[in-house]
Formats: structure tokens, C-alpha cells, sequence
């Protein structure tokens, strides 16, 4: 914990201390869902000769308790458990501390006007979701990562499916309507025995940790005539390991961005959110699209944009009793391959994103341009089907390439090759989604996914293997909400 965060808590313990205060308990609410998953991936090695097919069943299950005190004091505890059907002898492995069964999702204080009435600090293990989730919405991302940082979620299901997107941090929200800032603070990662001095050079604390740091201002700009909202951030993650432990430069990502997003016309709302990276980039090479370089200390200068827009058809006379809703998504992830002081591949953060479920599940989140189409209606009362077509590129075609992913062959270290000919074009995806809502409380789902594999991937078998397998995907699911 840094000595400025010390320093204000600090303040805030003796200033409501000089007062008699006694928390009571003003209302509890409790509520939770259960979500059950039949889940059956093929293929998602992408390649005959490395056969990739799994299936199985999941549960994941949240209780969530929410307390409101006295004197604008509100607190929040949610559990979650995580887990295979059939797998409970795997948490006496105890791996790490969401092996074990019941784990804590969130936990956190909320002080409504502290210290002035525009002040509301928030404390604890806290969901963070700033926009459409480019930047911050998931503590490890729901994309296979490419920084080294551990997944946060529970190690026996598939990353890109956990519901665990919890943050540890603090949050202060100044309210000045039509203006309101977030300014945040949270430990993603922390490398020492903080509080065990193991002797010089061991143990240090503050050495090698993780940290985001940022701020997030939005202006409703309801009253300028525009039904929508304007969006100007920064956000920094800081990683110190590789300074401790390599000896180089700390490892840092400053991203600078913003986001408008608002009704252009009747039933027409779209987005357009530009966002640019700076900072010092220790060891590039280390999971990145780039192939195998020596570059160490480079200059970060990377950046995405990504524009979006939906349409509702409720107003067309003969398809309105169909609840027709379609849209688009572009978006650049720039990328990198040169071997040079200058980094251009774009750092993924903390983001949500899922435009195709399969390429979320083994595609890194960078170095990509893609176009994504999406619709839906409602057949009967109760059963709406979505779908969405997506089409991928590779921003930059690396020399040597490789695209690293946890489904590629063990035996190439994980990742997919690349072919050596200038190919950018990654694939295409489908997925389909039926829904059906049995009650106001019970769900039903059904969701098909699809993703043919394009000439940027190596289907000549130069290297080891060749990549020319469609992945395919079902996943049957009941959720039920309370």
C-alpha cells in the first residue's frame, strides 16, 4: 500500500472519529444467481495434427449481501464458486486461494458524501467497468494473456467464461452533475511477503508489484441537446518485475483516451472511443505477435479505435412485432514488427470485450483490425435469437510470426504459426444465440460458435504442424436469478 493511500486513510479514520457515530443497520438485501453450463469445444488448436476436443459441465454460483447503515454508509459482500461438475478433489490441491471451493467476489464499503456532499469513496473488492470496457471491465481480461500477469479466475474453467471481474480497490466518485469523476486506485498484483523482511535484496516489499492507477471523467451532455455522454480518461498500469528482477526499466502503460457515445437519431445510438498508449515497454518480446526479437526497454506508442452503432427496427410496420434490433462494430488493436526502440503493439489493460466468443477464447486481444455485424428479434414472446458474423485481420504481419494462445500445441509452446507469406487475414466467426425466458427468474440458452481459420495462419505444414481446422463450439446454459 503506498504511503499517500496510508496518508488519507489515515485522515478519514481521525476525522470521523472526532464524532460519536454507531452504524445500525438500516436494510439487507439478498439476492444471487446460479448459472449451469454444458460446454463442448472442438478444434480450438486449430489444427488436425494437434487434436483439440473437450466438454464438460460448469457451475458457477454468487450470493450477494447488501447492507445500507446509517449516515450514508452502505456495504456490499457477494461469494462466488467456480467450478467443473465432477472436479471437487481438485481444490485439495489448493494452487491458489480460488481453488479451494467459496471465494470472495466482492467486498466493500461505500461512503455516500464523505468528508462534502459530492465525495462518495468506495473501498474493497469492487467491480470496475469504465464505458464500453476497452480499457478497464476485467481484472485479468476474458482473453488469453500475453503480459505474463496470472489469471484472477478459478483455474478449473475456461477463463474467457469466469463471471469473477473484481478488482481490489478504491475509488473515489465526485459527483459535479452534469460532470462526474472516478479516480481509482488498485493493487492488481501483489509479488512480495509484504509484511516477512527475508533479508537485502529478498522480499523487499513495493519491488515488484502491479498496480493501476486513473481517472475517469464523463459529462452527460443531455442539457448541450445531445441525448449521450463524453468521456475523457487515463489510466496507467505499473509492473515492477521486471525492473526487480531483470534489472531493467519498470514496465509501464499509460493509456489516454476517450469515448462519446449517444442517440444520433431516433432509434439510432452509436459510440466512437479513441484511445493511445505511452510508456516504457521492459522485455517486449515476452508473449507479443512479433516473433522472437532482442529488444529490451522500448518505447511504448501504440493505440485502438473502435466505433459501434445500433439500429432499432421497432418503428418498421411489418417486422416490429419481432423486437428487430441490428449493428455494426469496427475496431483497430494497433500492433508491432520491428526490432526496434519503438513499440507499437497495442497493451490489452484490463478489458471486456467479447465480440465472437471463439476468438476471445484463443486470440490475444491486440494487433488486430476487425468488422463485426450483429442482430436480433424475438420469434415468440419469450425467445429472442442474436447472432454475430465477425471478420478478423492482423494490423501488422509480423516476420517469423506466432499468435500465442493457452488451446495452441503444447509442443510449439503454446501458440499458433503464422504463415510466411503477407497474409493478414485472420478468419471469420459466427456465433448464435437462443434464448428463452421460462420465468421472470429462470433462463434458458443456447449458443453456437464458429471460426474458420484465414490465410494469415500457417496451412502448409512448413513448421510442425498446420493450421487450416474450423473451431467449433456449443454451450447449453440455465441461469437462474434471485
Amino acid at each position: 500500500m503506498g504511503k499517500r493511500l496510508i496518508l488519507v486513510l489515515a485522515i478519514a479514520f481521525v476525522v470521523c472519529s472526532l464524532s460519536s457515530a454507531f452504524a445500525a443497520v438500516q436494510n439487507i438485501k439478498v439476492s444471487g444467481d446460479i448459472l449451469m453450463r454444458a460446454i463442448d469445444r472442438q478444434n480450438f488448436s486449430l489444427s488436425e495434427d494437434y487434436k483439440y476436443h473437450d466438454s464438460g459441465f460448469i457451475s458457477q454460483v454468487r450470493v450477494r449481501i447488501d447492507a445500507d447503515l446509517t449516515d450514508n454508509v452502505s456495504a456490499c459482500i457477494r461469494l462466488i464458486n467456480e467450478r467443473t461438475w465432477g472436479n471437487d478433489w481438485y481444490g485439495a490441491l489448493a494452487v491458489n486461494e480460488r481453488d479451494d471451493g467459496v471465494g470472495i467476489d466482492l467486498a466493500y464499503v461505500t461512503l455516500k458524501e464523505f468528508l462534502y456532499s459530492p465525495l462518495s469513496l468506495t473501498v474493497g473488492r469492487q467491480e470496475l467497468r469504465f464505458g464500453n470496457a476497452l480499457i478497464i471491465g476485467d481484472v485479468d481480461t476474458n482473453s488469453p494473456r500475453v503480459d505474463g500477469v496470472p489469471e484472477a479466475n478459478e483455474w478449473q474453467i475456461p477463463w474467457d467464461l469466469s463471471l469473477r471481474k473484481s478488482f481490489d480497490a478504491v475509488r473515489a466518485t465526485l459527483n459535479y452533475e452534469p460532470l462526474v469523476v472516478d479516480v481509482i486506485y488498485s493493487k492488481i498484483q501483489e509479488n512480495d511477503i509484504w509484511w516477512m523482511q527475508m533479508g537485502p535484496g529478498v522480499g523487499t516489499p513495493e519491488k515488484n508489484d502491479v498496480d493501476l492507477y486513473g481517472m475517469n471523467a464523463s459529462y452527460d451532455m443531455t442539457a448541450l441537446g445531445f441525448k449521450g455522454a463524453t468521456d475523457i480518461y487515463w489510466f496507467s498500469k505499473m509492473n515492477r518485475a521486471p525492473a526487480y528482477v531483470l534489472g531493467q526499466k519498470k514496465d509501464s502503460v499509460h493509456t489516454i483516451g476517450f469515448l462519446t457515445r449517444g442517440q444520433i437519431v431516433n432509434n439510432l445510438t452509436a459510440s466512437l472511443e479513441g484511445a493511445f498508449q505511452f510508456g516504457n515497454a521492459a522485455n517486449p518480446l515476452v508473449g507479443d505477435m512479433k516473433g522472437f526479437t532482442a529488444s529490451v526497454d522500448a518505447k511504448r506508442r501504440a493505440w485502438a479505435l473502435q466505433l459501434t452503432a445500433n439500429y432499432d427496427l421497432k418503428d418498421v410496420a411489418r417486422i416490429s412485432k419481432y423486437s428487430p434490433q441490428v449493428g455494426v462494430i469496427y475496431g483497430i488493436l494497433s500492433g508491432d514488427k520491428k526490432d526496434n526502440k519503438k513499440y507499437t503493439m497495442w497493451d490489452p489493460m484490463f478489458e471486456d470485450q467479447t465480440i465472437n466468443s471463439i476468438t476471445n477464447a484463443i486470440l490475444p486481444h491486440t494487433n488486430t483490425q476487425y468488422v463485426a455485424l450483429k442482430g436480433s428479434f424475438k420469434p415468440m414472446e419469450d425467445v429472442t435469437v442474436s447472432g454475430v458474423w465477425g471478420y478478423y485481420l492482423l494490423w501488422v504481419k509480423p516476420t517469423f510470426g506466432w499468435v500465442p494462445s493457452t488451446y495452441g500445441p503444447v509442443g510449439l509452446g503454446g501458440v499458433y504459426s503464422l504463415s510466411d507469406n503477407n497474409d493478414k487475414y485472420l478468419g471469420q466467426a459466427l456465433d448464435i444465440t437462443t434464448t428463452y425466458d421460462y420465468t421472470e427468474d429462470v433462463q434458458f440458452g443456447l449458443t453456437f460458435g464458429y471460426f474458420n481459420p484465414g490465410t494469415a495462419f500457417d496451412k502448409t505444414a512448413n513448421g510442425i504442424w498446420r493450421f487450416d481446422e474450423n473451431a467449433v463450439q456449443m454451450i447449453g446454459s440455465m441461469k437462474v436469478t434471485f
